[in-house]
C-alpha cells in the first residue's frame, strides 16, 4: 500500500487525474477484506465521489485508506451538478459523454493492439478530426477519447449519450473491414483482441495516471503520433512516463463527424470486432430493450436471496417483493433506508412476520411468501413480471445473476447500500453486463475497458 499511496501523492499524478475527472462521477476501486474488488462512487452521506482539484484525490485516499485503494475511474458522463444522487438521475444534468472506443488485447500482442488503435486514429483525422484525440494506456489495451469539446454545443443538446455512442458506432462500421485483417492474426488463448462500443449510461474509463486494477502499471497518456513508438516500458510505475498536452482540442472540428454520424446510426445496436470460431467476425448486439429497472432489481434481489439463503421459491417471492418497494419509494420520493416496505401501498397487516435478509427488512405473508401491503409475491408472479421480460434466455441471465453476486462478499450482498450501489447500480441500465460476466468470467460492474 505504500507504494499506491506514494504514487497518488505525487504532484503530477494528482494535477492530471484532477483535470480527467472534474465533472465526472469518479469510483475508486479497493480491495474487500476477502480480497475481492469493490466499488465505491459515495461518500457516507451518499453524496457522489467526485475529484476536482488534487486536493479531493487526497480527500479519497484518506477516506477509503484502509480499504487498500488501487484504481481511479471516471465516468463517459461529464455532469454538471455532483452534489447528490438524485441528480445523478437527470438527463438535462449530462453536459457531455466523451466518445471512447476500446481496443482490448493481450501483453503478447502489444503490436496489434497498436495496430488496431492505428486505424481508429485513421479513421478520426479522415473524418476531420486532427487536434482532439488523446490514448491511454489501460494495463493491456488502449482507450482512444475523442475531447469532448470537439463538439460543439449545439450538436450535445440532442442528447449526449446518443451523440457520444454515434460517433463511436459509425467510426467502428466504417473501419470495420480494416479491423477485422488486425483481429485475424490475433492468437492469444485467453485474451484475443477485440475491439468495440461500450458507450453507456453507466460508462466509466479509467484516469490517466491511475494505476491499474492487477498490473504494475500506470494508466499513461499516448500521443496519437507517437503510438508507434509506444513501449510497455513507458508505463513503469516508478518510471513512467506520458504526454502532457492530452488536453488540448480544437473547438467544433468533430461537429461533422457527429452530424454524419447522428445521420446515419438508428437504433440501440453496436459493433464489436473480434475473433471468434476461428473466423474473422464483427457483430452487433442489441441490448434487451424489455427489459426495465425494474426486471434487473427484481433479479438481482432474488439472486441475492437464494445466494444467502438457498430457497428458490422464497428467492422469486423476495425478488419481486423488493423490487416494487424500491419502485414504490423512488415514486414518492422516500430514502430507502431499512423498513422493509411495511408502509409501502398500504399498511401491512398484524399477522405479516418480519424477516431480514442481511440489513434489510421484508414482510412475509402468513402463507409464507412476502408481502406488502397486504399482497403476497408468489414465485408464479415473478415467473409472470420478471423471468417472462427476459423470453428465453432467462436462465442464462439466472445463471449469470448468480455467479455475478458470487464474486462479491458476504458483507457487500448484506449491505442494503452496497448492495444496490456496487451490484445493482454497474448493470441496472444494460443487463447484458451480466451475460458478458458468465462469457468472460469478468467483472461487469467495471467494462472490459476499465479492467485490462
Amino acid at each position: 500500500m505504500e507504494k499506491v499511496f506514494r504514487h497518488y501523492l505525487r504532484e503530477d499524478v494528482g494535477a492530471e487525474i484532477a483535470k480527467f475527472c472534474r465533472g465526472r462521477w469518479v469510483a475508486v476501486e479497493c480491495l474487500s477484506r476477502a480480497g475481492r474488488r469493490i466499488f465505491h462512487r459515495y461518500w457516507d452521506g451518499g453524496v457522489p465521489l467526485k475529484i476536482s482539484e488534487p486536493s479531493d484525490l487526497k480527500r479519497i485516499l484518506n477516506r477509503f485508506g484502509s480499504m487498500a485503494p488501487r484504481t481511479i475511474y471516471g465516468s463517459a458522463n461529464i455532469y454538471r451538478d455532483l452534489s447528490s444522487r438524485e441528480l445523478l438521475g437527470r438527463e438535462d444534468n449530462v453536459i457531455y459523454a466523451t466518445p471512447s472506443w476500446d481496443v482490448d488485447g493481450s501483453l503478447d500482442e502489444v503490436d496489434l493492439v497498436k495496430e488496431a488503435a492505428a486505424i481508429i486514429v485513421d479513421e478520426l483525422r479522415g473524418n476531420g478530426v486532427e487536434d482532439s484525440l488523446y490514448l491511454i494506456w489501460s494495463g493491456r489495451g488502449i482507450h482512444i477519447h475523442l475531447h469532448e469539446k470537439a463538439v460543439g454545443g449545439e450538436v450535445w443538446r440532442r442528447g449526449p449519450l446518443r451523440v457520444s455512442y454515434s460517433i463511436v458506432e459509425y467510426v467502428l462500421r466504417n473501419a470495420r473491414s480494416r479491423l477485422l485483417e488486425v483481429c485475424a492474426r490475433s492468437r492469444d488463448p485467453e485474451r484475443r483482441l477485440k475491439v468495440e462500443n461500450l458507450m453507456d449510461v453507466q460508462r466509466v474509463f479509467t484516469a490517466p495516471l491511475s494505476l491499474h486494477r492487477e498490473l504494475d502499471l500506470v494508466a499513461i497518456t499516448i500521443n496519437p503520433d507517437e503510438l508507434d513508438d509506444f513501449e510497455i516500458s513507458w508505463a513503469r510505475v516508478d518510471d513512467f512516463r506520458y504526454w502532457r498536452n492530452w488536453v488540448g482540442y480544437r473547438e467544433g472540428e468533430a461537429d461533422e463527424l457527429a452530424l454524419r454520424a447522428l445521420g446515419e446510426v438508428s437504433g440501440a445496436e453496436r459493433t464489436r470486432v473480434s475473433l471468434g470460431g476461428g473466423e474473422k467476425v464483427a457483430t452487433r448486439t442489441r441490448p434487451a430493450r424489455s427489459i426495465g429497472r425494474f426486471q434487473v432489481m427484481a433479479l438481482l434481489q432474488a439472486a441475492r436471496y437464494y445466494v444467502l439463503r438457498g430457497d428458490l421459491n422464497s428467492a422469486k417471492s423476495f425478488g419481486l417483493n423488493r423490487a416494487i418497494f424500491y419502485a414504490w419509494a423512488k415514486r414518492r420520493g422516500v430514502a430507502v433506508g431499512g423498513s422493509g416496505g411495511r408502509g409501502a401501498a398500504s399498511a401491512g397487516r398484524a399477522e405479516e412476520v418480519e424477516e431480514r435478509v442481511g440489513g434489510e427488512v421484508a414482510f412475509r405473508s402468513p402463507r409464507g411468501w412476502f408481502s406488502i401491503g397486504g399482497q403476497a409475491q408468489r414465485p408464479v408472479d415473478f415467473d409472470r413480471q420478471v423471468a417472462a421480460r427476459f423470453g428465453g434466455e432467462f436462465e442464462k441471465y439466472w445463471r449469470a445473476a448468480l455467479k455475478y453476486l458470487r464474486n462479491f462478499p458476504r458483507e457487500v450482498l448484506e449491505s442494503q447500500r452496497e448492495f444496490y450501489e456496487n451490484i445493482y447500480l454497474p448493470v441496472r441500465d444494460d443487463p447484458r453486463k451480466l451475460l458478458e460476466f458468465l462469457e468472460r468470467g469478468g467483472d461487469p460492474g467495471v467494462s472490459s475497458a476499465d479492467s485490462k
